[in-house]
């Protein structure tokens, strides 16, 4: 019997140091407790395993918090463990977080012998001033060298994350870090734009009235832009609203999120969408290690998902795609007549020029773009 693919994301929450935006799942903890996560992460991993023998993983993603702080012998253990206890593609996309400032030579050639074949890199910005603002812990010279480093043991599939938004940027400085970014000749960049979050540093000064010395809406709105028309120049395709790859390297994981396909989550606050269910793990550190310590499961809520909530998933993760949601797709899925359906929401937006049907899927316009989040609440809609 041909099994189903899965995606499996592993979160490993330990960090240098907090940056000052950062509201993700993570910290800075002591070497004991490191440990016991870590032990509790195989637990989970050989537990949850159980439940997943009909599934092939085809994608793996080890995000954070920063996994390249875990050591050569913490990393080959983990994925041993996977290796172990899943059934793994012939055709599998390999990911891995790394900042600049904690992964070197003797850990990416690690990586390359465990099989990781795709390493995405946190760069956000190649101007130190903007670096030292947000907190981060590298400079410019550090992610030359990683991108450097990584090609020199293999690397063919590498990814820069780098943000707008920041506190001081310019449309030039900006500028500045997409030429230094696309001389790297790297084949994915992904680029965000800071939100400023509640319980952050970055969140207490802006509540304060503190001046962050933001760009304007406006001026962000006329960098992405810039992005997107530079980065298409440069033989970029923009698949999702904040990503774009050269042609075949697409990020196939992030891409199961987008489509409302199988991933599972393993570690600390940790979510997984298996079919119509979805869960979330223990968010506390030591309610995750504790629960897994007892041989219990590490998941605290689960939500069976109602037709509308699929539907609702479905449309805005959708939509976010460049190829745009498709009609056909919809309605065969869940048994419904989607231009009917929503013919008020589709039509007030057309209308506004936010999106578009382009060979049978609904898309974003480059106004929509920019309004995604409205076009997104428009087609929402609550249960009866």
């Amino acid at each position: 019997m041909m099994k189903t693919n899965l995606g499996l994301y592993v979160h490993i929450p330990f960090c240098e140091r907090k940056c000052d935006y950062c509201d993700f799942n993570s910290g800075c903890y002591s070497k004991t407790i490191q440990k016991k996560y870590l032990d509790s992460l195989l637990s989970e991993i050989k537990l949850e395993s159980n439940f997943y023998n009909d599934y092939i993983l085809d994608t793996i993603f080890i995000g954070g918090g920063t996994p390249s702080l875990l050591s050569v012998e913490e990393i080959t253990q983990l994925v041993e463990s996977i290796n172990e206890n899943f059934h793994i593609s012939n055709d599998l996309e390999f990911t891995i977080e790394v900042n600049p400032n904690s992964a070197n030579l003797e850990k990416l050639r690690a990586y390359r012998k465990l099989g990781i074949n795709r390493i995405s890199i946190g760069a956000q910005s190649f101007v130190d001033e903007e670096l030292k603002l947000l907190g981060r812990l590298h400079n410019r010279a550090d992610i030359y060298k990683l991108v450097e480093l990584a090609k020199e043991v293999g690397f063919i599939n590498i990814n820069l994350d780098l943000m707008t938004s920041i506190p001081k940027q310019t449309f030039d400085s900006f500028k500045y870090s997409l030429d230094e970014a696309l001389d790297l000749d790297i084949q994915h960049i992904s680029a965000y734009s800071l939100i400023i979050e509640e319980d952050t540093p970055f969140g207490d000064m802006y509540a304060q009235g503190k001046d962050l010395n933001l760009p304007t809406e406006d001026e962000d709105r006329e960098i992405y832009h810039f992005l997107v028309n530079k980065l298409n120049e440069f033989k970029f395709n923009q698949y999702e609203i904040s990503n774009f790859a050269k042609t075949g390297f697409e990020c196939r994981h992030n891409i199961k999120y987008w489509r409302c396909s199988d991933y599972l989550g393993i570690g600390l606050g940790a979510h997984s969408r298996i079919q119509d269910l979805r869960m979330e793990n223990y968010d506390n550190i030591m309610e995750y290690i504790d629960n897994l310590s007892n041989g219990a499961r590490a998941t605290k809520n689960n939500q069976v998902l109602s037709k509308l909530d699929q539907i609702n998933e479905k449309i805005i993760m959708g939509i976010r795609m460049n190829r745009g949601l498709s009609i056909e797709e919809i309605n065969s899925e869940f048994e419904i007549d989607f231009i009917n359906d929503y013919s008020n929401e589709i039509n007030k937006n057309i209308e506004k020029g936010y999106i578009e049907i382009v060979d049978d899927a609904i898309k974003l316009t480059s106004l929509g773009s920019d309004f995604s989040n409205i076009v997104e609440l428009d087609f929402y809609r609550l249960e009866d």
